[in-house]
């Protein structure tokens, strides 16, 4: 008979594995959108310093407004910021938590890869560090959904090439033959009585939401898409799911269902 001490460090463990949803990675999107707005802040610091005479002499009242909108924007960024990497790190919600990552994927984050790119870091793994600060945030959330609040979406490439069945209108006409992870996705669908839709680019995602009006989302797709689709959908939490891409981009990728089914698990009432 397990002591009570036993119990309560059993429930304990088990809060802590409920939650089994990837978030490694994030650090380097982290750092380098930090020196984003640090770069930000020195650039606009140093125009508005140039600038200043100027406006001082058209009007004193536009000059002290100017500054203090620009002191207002920073202390958002960096508030959003603090947000950011307090949720990420510590896996905690927070009430405002929400605003930050609208801040980071409205601001920060293109400034972010365009900074990035100048200094020779692929935009591809910024992106895909992004979804892993991104999912930091689905994991902090801790909050259940009912199946039927949920969609997975995945790309038409997962479906191996030389298929002659079509699944992009309906994914059950899938043989499930086992050369493609579509048949996996399928069976993972039925298991737990999911709705798998196949989205062939951003209109018809964005028509497939729009239709089934999910609370959640987990996606499958590429850095670039999955980013984009992060952005088009906000603020629905979506769990990304990169994909791999062992011919190339858009032909014969996979996914790795475990994936899937260990978030599924974490967020099904």
């Amino acid at each position: 008979m397990p002591s009570v001490w036993e119990q309560g460090l059993s429930l304990e463990i088990d809060s802590i594995m409920e939650f089994e949803i990837n978030t490694k990675g994030k650090e380097l999107f982290l750092a380098l959108s930090t020196l984003t707005l640090i770069v930000m802040m020195v650039i606009t610091t140093v125009l508005w310093w140039f600038a200043s005479p100027r406006l001082h002499e058209i009007n004193s009242i536009l000059a002290d407004v100017s500054l203090a909108l620009l002191r207002i924007f920073y202390l958002v960024l960096i508030l959003g910021t603090i947000l950011v990497f307090l949720t990420c790190f510590l896996e905690k919600n927070f009430l405002i938590a929400k605003f930050a990552v609208h801040a980071y994927i409205r601001i920060l984050f293109p400034v972010t890869v365009f900074l990035g790119t100048l200094i020779g870091i692929n935009k591809d793994k910024i992106r895909e560090s992004f979804v892993y600060v991104n999912n930091s945030f689905i994991k902090a959330i801790k909050k259940k959904f009912r199946k039927k609040d949920i969609i997975i979406l995945i790309p038409h490439c997962l479906q191996n090439i030389e298929c002659s069945i079509r699944i992009t209108v309906d994914i059950s006409k899938c043989a499930e033959c086992g050369r493609c992870n579509v048949g996996d996705l399928c069976q993972l669908a039925r298991k737990y009585d999911l709705k798998v839709a196949v989205a062939t680019g951003g209109t018809l995602a964005r028509k497939i939401i729009i239709e089934n009006n999910p609370k959640f989302i987990i996606a499958v797709a590429c850095q670039r898409d999955l980013v984009d689709g992060l952005q088009e959908v906000f603020p629905i939490p979506v769990y990304g799911v990169l994909n791999e891409r062992p011919c190339g981009p858009c032909v014969n990728t996979r996914v790795d269902v475990d994936l899937i089914e260990k978030a599924i698990k974490s967020i099904l009432i």
